[in-house]
C-alpha cells in the first residue's frame, strides 16, 4: 500500500522535526504546516484504503493533530500523537490486509482460521506470511515453491519472537546461549513459552525430563521444522515439500498458541 507507506515516512519526518524542538509548544509555522499536511493526506489518501476495517481510534488521532496545526499546540502533545498514529497506522495496514489476503473458507483448515485469527491480533506480520503460504500452496502449480518455505519460516520464527522475546528469554535463570548462537534459538523459544504457560520442572519428575518432555513435544521439530524450510529456500522444492513443511509449522502454533489442530 503505497499510500500507507507514504504517511509512514512523512510521519516519521513530522516526528524528526518535532524531535528538535525545544520549547514546550510549537510556535513554528514550517512544523505546523508539516502537521496540517500529514493530516490531510491521512484523510485524503489513507483513509479510503483502510476503509473496510474500523479506523475510529486512527481518525480521531490525525483528527487531534489536523486541529494542533491551527494553535500552538504542546510540544509533548504532538510527539504523543504522531507516535501513536505511527504505531496504529502500522496496526491497522496488518489488519486490512489480513481482511482482503484471508483465503477462501474451503482452502483453510479450522486451525489454520484459528491460527490467522489469533496471528492477526498478536502479530499481524506472521498471520500475513502464514496466511500468503495457505494461498501459495492451495493455488495453481508454481514455478518454484521457495516463497511458501520461507513464509512459513517467518510466520515461525515471528510468532516466537512476539511470544518470547530475547530479553525475556535470556533472562530467565540459568539461560545459556546454545553454541556459537547470539541470541535464543528457537528450540530454547519454544521451551520459554511452554514453560511460562505452566510445563516446569516442578510438573514431572526432574527438570530434565521437564526439558525432554518440551522438547520432544515440539522444541525438536521447530528446530526441524526450520532446518527444512532453510534447506528449501535454496533448493528445487515441491509443492509435497512445502505442504509438509506448513503441517510441521502449523502443529508448532497450534501447540504455541494452544489452538486445537484437529
Amino acid at each position: 500500500m503505497t499510500a500507507i507507506a507514504d504517511l509512514l515516512r512523512v510521519l516519521e519526518e513530522l516526528r524528526r522535526s518535532l524531535s528538535g524542538v525545544e520549547g514546550k509548544q510549537v510556535f513554528s509555522a514550517p512544523i505546523k504546516a508539516k502537521m496540517h499536511e500529514v493530516a490531510s493526506f491521512y484523510f485524503s489518501a489513507v483513509q479510503p484504503v483502510l476503509q473496510d476495517i474500523d479506523t475510529g481510534e486512527l481518525n480521531q488521532l490525525f483528527q487531534a493533530l489536523h486541529t494542533a496545526s491551527r494553535a500552538s499546540p504542546s510540544t509533548q502533545k504532538c510527539r504523543d500523537l504522531v507516535k501513536s498514529a505511527k504505531k496504529l497506522v502500522v496496526e491497522l495496514e496488518g489488519r486490512s490486509l489480513v481482511s482482503r489476503q484471508m483465503p477462501p473458507k474451503d482452502n483453510a483448515s479450522p486451525a489454520d482460521k484459528l491460527i490467522v485469527s489469533t496471528l492477526n491480533d498478536l502479530c499481524p506480520t506472521a498471520s500475513l506470511a502464514y496466511q500468503q503460504a495457505l494461498i501459495d500452496i492451495a493455488g495453481p502449480d508454481r514455478l518454484s515453491w521457495r516463497g511458501p518455505a520461507t513464509d512459513l519460516r517467518e510466520a515461525l520464527r515471528e510468532t516466537l519472537d512476539t511470544l518470547a522475546p530475547d530479553a525475556d528469554v535470556m533472562g530467565t535463570q540459568g539461560f545459556r546461549l546454545e553454541g556459537d548462537a547470539k541470541r535464543p534459538t528457537m528450540k530454547q523459544k519454544v521451551r520459554y513459552v511452554l514453560r511460562q504457560r505452566g510445563i516446569s520442572s516442578g510438573a514431572m519428575e526432574t527438570p530434565e525430563s521437564a526439558v525432554a518432555g518440551v522438547e520432544d513435544l515440539v522444541g525438536g521439530l521447530t528446530r526441524s521444522v526450520y532446518t527444512r524450510s532453510s534447506v528449501s529456500t535454496h533448493t528445487a522444492t515441491t509443492r509435497g515439500e512445502a505442504a509438509r513443511v506448513l503441517a510441521w509449522v502449523r502443529l508448532v502454533i497450534c501447540e504455541l498458541l494452544e489452538i486445537p489442530l484437529g
